[in-house]
């Protein structure tokens, strides 16, 4: 199979060296590897395509998904998938130009990034001193912007930066140009010029690398670059465009005669608008003087408003001095009321005092009394009859005239008694008597 696809592969190669196709893109890739891969296909059929890194970088026009373009490359087979597909070097979309697809392409993506937006735009100089022209020195442009300057101011001073304004290396000259420039002292303006041609010969003003320096200048940079209908992406980003390069010299500086004749207006402005100034002054001195007073007067009207208020500081200071002693009498009064309210309070104090050490006192000795009372009623305790009763005792009284019996004779058999306990008493009636005096209970 191998011996196979590399005699289809061989054959192929021979056979068709050089090929042009058209077709839509689909699948567009572009790995990191930085080659381009697509299908190109019609309403029949598909090709692969390959582009190599080398030659996809080096493109200006930049396939896209669903865009109809032309390729030109060779055939050849994939031999691991046996797989036949165009090795292409070049491309260009139909029906437009690849430069102008590439140009509407790079104008979209500088556009979104805001190179071109207005408040990136540095205003020009009014009247500038020095500037410097970036143009191929052998070109119409720069004589007819030359001739046109010095017709309308001739002491400006120009730079002229010789580079080349088309082909091969023309753009990184013209981005080595606004560098150098830019490092240069006391440059008020750069002029980017050259004159018409095709959208080829003014591709170098269309180049990215050119555009992004046009940005990065801190210089304000004109761009005059082909006729009036001719657009390149640096009159885009640049701060300001002029359609010619003659209207480049006609825009960076006014005529001197003009400037003459302004500064002729600006001088007779300003000498009128001092004279009426100087009249206007003049004017409030006059007025000013009139309204002056005689110094003797003055001194005389001043002399009696010091007198006047001399007197009106005496009356104040005799006004002063009656409230001052009033208002010291007052105090001194308040002050004896204050003494004798001191002097009482402290009295009342010491009253306090005596009387907190009085009830002291009567509550030590309140305390002592009961102590001596509780113990006077501790020692009477025990003769109190009711404890005698508690202690087992019983008092016999007879009956009905309550006598206590203290005797056996003051009773008889079978009168009644009535024997009081601790608790209760009992009617009782003798039964016998005894003279004997019976023992007492220990316990």
């Amino acid at each position: 199979m191998a011996d196979l696809t590399r005699m289809i592969k061989d054959r192929l190669e021979q056979e068709f060296p050089l090929v042009w196709v058209q077709g839509e893109v689909s699948n567009l890739r572009s790995p990191h590897s930085g080659h381009c891969y697509f299908t190109l296909k019609d309403e029949a059929s598909q090709l692969r395509v390959v582009i190599f890194r080398s030659y996809y970088q080096a493109m200006r026009f930049k396939p896209v998904d669903s865009l109809k373009i032309v390729c030109r490359g060779q055939l050849t087979v994939y031999e691991p998938r046996g797989e036949y597909q165009l090795l292409a070097d070049y491309t260009e979309p139909l029906g437009m130009g690849a430069l102008a697809q590439a140009f509407e392409q790079l104008k979209a993506r500088l556009d979104a990034e805001g190179l071109f937006d207005p408040r990136y735009k540095k205003p020009l100089p009014y009247l500038p001193h020095r500037l410097a022209v970036v143009t191929s020195p052998s070109g119409a442009a720069i004589r007819d912007f030359l001739q046109i300057l010095h017709r309308r101011f001739p002491n400006i001073q120009v730079l002229v930066y010789p580079v080349r304004v088309q082909g091969a290396g023309a753009a990184e000259e013209i981005v080595g140009a606004l560098r150098t420039l830019n490092t240069m002292p006391d440059l008020d303006v750069i002029i980017l010029t050259r004159g018409g041609g095709s959208l080829e010969d003014l591709w170098a003003f269309n180049e990215e690398k050119v555009a992004r320096a046009i940005f990065q200048s801190t210089i304000p940079v004109i761009s005059a670059v082909g006729h009036e209908i001719d657009f390149t992406i640096a009159d885009f980003v640049a701060d300001r465009r002029a359609p010619t390069p003659s209207a480049a010299a006609e825009l960076v500086v006014r005529p001197l005669e003009e400037l003459q004749l302004e500064l002729q207006r600006l001088s007779l402005s300003l000498q009128r608008r001092f004279l009426n100034l100087l009249q206007q002054g003049r004017e409030r001195l006059r007025l000013s003087g009139h309204r002056l007073k005689d110094p003797r007067r003055r001194v005389a009207d001043l002399r009696l408003r010091l007198d006047e208020r001399a007197e009106q500081l005496q009356r104040l200071w005799q006004t002063k001095r009656r409230d001052a002693a009033a208002k010291l009498r007052l105090a001194a009064a308040r002050l004896s009321l204050l003494s004798v309210r001191r002097r009482s309070e402290g009295q009342r104090l010491l009253l306090q005092q005596d009387n907190r050490r009085l009830q002291q006192v009567l509550r030590r000795r309140l305390s002592d009394h009961r102590r001596l009372l509780e113990h006077l009623t501790d020692r009477l305790r025990p003769l109190n009859p009711a404890a005698i009763l508690a202690r087992g005792y019983a008092v016999a009284l007879t009956l009905p005239d309550r006598a206590v019996l203290r005797t056996s004779q003051q009773t008889a058999v079978g009168a009644p008694v009535l024997v009081h306990l601790h608790h209760g008493a009992l009617r009782c009636q003798v039964t016998s008597i005894t003279d004997e005096t019976l023992p007492l209970p220990t316990k």
